[in-house]
C-alpha cells in the first residue's frame, strides 16, 4: 500500500492505521512508527487522523465501523471543503486538531452530551472523569469511570489513564524536557523527540523515554510499583536517586526493553528487572517458520530472541549437538520454552530480565 499521498482523510478510514490507533496492534505499531520515520513530511496528517480517531473513540459508546468509517468521512470532508481565505492568519497545528475534536463533539449533538453527563442511575448521578487546574496551573486529570480515558498530549503523545488513576500534565511542555506525574497506571504512547526526553514522574520512580510505548503503575495500596516497556527503550530510576536541578542527570538506573519489566520494592527501596507475564511478539514471525524438523537449536532460540525481543544465552558449544523437531507456532513463549526444554533434556530461569537455558548436551552415550 502506498500511503504517501493519503490525506487524513484516507488516514482516519484506513483499516491498518485505525488497528494501530485504536486496537494497538503490535504488528501494526511496528510498521507505522517506522513509516513515519521515513516520512517525516507527512507527520501532520497522520496526526491529525489521530487526533479524530481518539475523539471519536471517547465517544465509542453506540459507534460501529460503519458508522465510524461514515462519520469520519463526513467530518473531514466537511472541515477540509471549505477554501480558506490566503489572508487569514496560520493557525498551529494542535488548533487544527482541537478543531476536529470541537466539530465532533457538535456532529455527536447536545442529546448525547446530556446523556454522557447527566444521566442519572438509582444509586445517583453517573461518574464522570475529572479535569482541573492545580495552582502550578498544570491539567489535573482524574478517571473516576470502569474505562480507561485517553489523554492527547500537546506533543501528539497519547496516554490511556485507567480507572481510579490520575495524572498531571502542563497544558504546554517546557522546551527542553516533557514531564509529567502519574498516580495510579497508564499506557503512554510517546510521540520521538531525541531533543525533548519525555518524564513520567510517580511518588517512587521515574521513566525516562525519548519515544517509545510502555505502562507505568503506582498505587499506594501496591506492595510494588512497576514500568513495563512495549516498544523502544525506556530508563527508570528511583525518585529518591533523581539529579538536583544544577547537576549532571547522571543516574544508575535501570534500561528496559520491549517484554521487560522492572518492579519497585517500596519495603526495600530497590529494582528488579524481570520479564512481563505475558510477552507479546515485537516481530511478527510467519507460523510456517515456527514449525521445526532436526533443526539446530541455537536457530530455534534465535528464531525465539527475534519474536520477542528477549535474549536467549545458552553454551552454544555444549548444545552443539541438539535438534528439535516440534511446532511452536500458537504457543506463549514459556510454554515454548517448556516445550524446547523438555525435548532436549534443558532447563531454564529468568535472570534480570534474561533467559538462561542450562543443559548438558544432547550426544548419544
Amino acid at each position: 500500500m502506498n500511503y504517501r499521498h493519503y490525506t487524513a482523510t484516507d488516514f482516519a478510514t484506513d483499516p491498518f492505521f485505525r488497528s494501530w490507533i485504536l486496537e494497538q496492534d503490535s504488528s501494526a505499531a511496528a510498521f507505522w512508527e517506522n513509516w513515519m520515520k521515513e516520512n517525516p513530511d507527512r507527520r501532520e496528517e497522520l496526526d491529525e487522523a489521530r487526533a479524530l480517531l481518539y475523539v471519536l473513540a471517547e465517544k465509542e459508546l453506540y459507534v460501529g465501523v460503519e458508522e465510524l468509517d461514515g462519520r469520519v468521512t463526513d467530518l473531514l470532508a466537511r472541515i477540509d471543503g471549505h477554501p480558506q481565505r490566503t489572508e487569514a492568519p496560520v493557525r498551529p497545528a494542535f488548533y487544527r486538531y482541537w478543531s476536529i475534536a470541537a466539530s465532533v463533539c457538535l456532529l455527536v449533538g447536545f442529546g448525547w452530551l446530556a446523556y454522557r453527563f447527566m444521566e442519572t442511575k438509582p444509586d445517583g448521578p453517573r461518574r464522570t472523569a475529572i479535569v482541573h487546574e492545580n495552582g502550578e496551573g498544570h491539567i489535573v486529570r482524574f478517571n473516576h469511570t470502569a474505562k480507561p480515558v485517553t489523554i492527547l498530549l500537546e506533543d501528539s503523545s497519547v496516554v490511556t489513564l485507567e480507572p481510579q488513576s490520575e495524572l498531571t500534565f502542563p497544558k504546554q511542555f517546557a522546551p527542553e524536557r516533557r514531564e509529567v506525574h502519574l498516580k495510579g497506571e497508564a499506557f503512554f504512547q510517546i510521540s520521538h523527540n531525541p531533543e525533548r526526553p519525555f518524564l513520567v514522574k510517580t511518588k517512587e520512580l521515574v521513566t525516562r523515554v525519548l519515544g517509545t510505548s510502555f505502562t507505568v503503575r503506582s498505587f499506594d495500596k501496591d506492595r510494588n510499583a512497576s514500568v513495563s516497556v512495549k516498544t523502544g527503550r525506556v530508563s527508570v530510576y528511583s525518585k529518591k536517586d533523581e539529579p538536583v536541578a544544577g547537576t549532571p542527570e547522571k543516574v544508575m538506573g535501570v534500561v528496559l526493553k520491549p517484554n521487560q519489566r522492572v518492579l519497585f520494592d517500596k519495603q526495600e527501596s530497590r529494582l528488579v528487572k524481570v520479564i512481563v507475564d505475558v510477552p507479546v511478539r515485537v516481530s511478527e514471525i510467519p507460523a510456517a517458520s515456527l514449525v521445526f524438523d532436526e533443526a539446530p537449536v541455537r536457530n530455534v532460540f534465535k528464531t525465539l530472541e527475534k519474536e520477542y525481543g528477549i535474549e536467549l544465552f545458552f553454551n552454544e558449544e555444549q548444545l552443539s549437538d541438539c535438534q528439535l523437531t516440534a511446532n511452536l507456532s500458537g504457543l506463549p513463549m514459556y510454554e515454548q520454552l517448556d516445550l524446547i526444554c523438555r525435548i532436549i533434556h534443558a532447563k531454564y530461569e529468568v535472570v534480570d530480565g534474561q533467559v538462561i537455558i542450562h543443559g548438558e548436551g544432547c550426544k548419544a552415550d
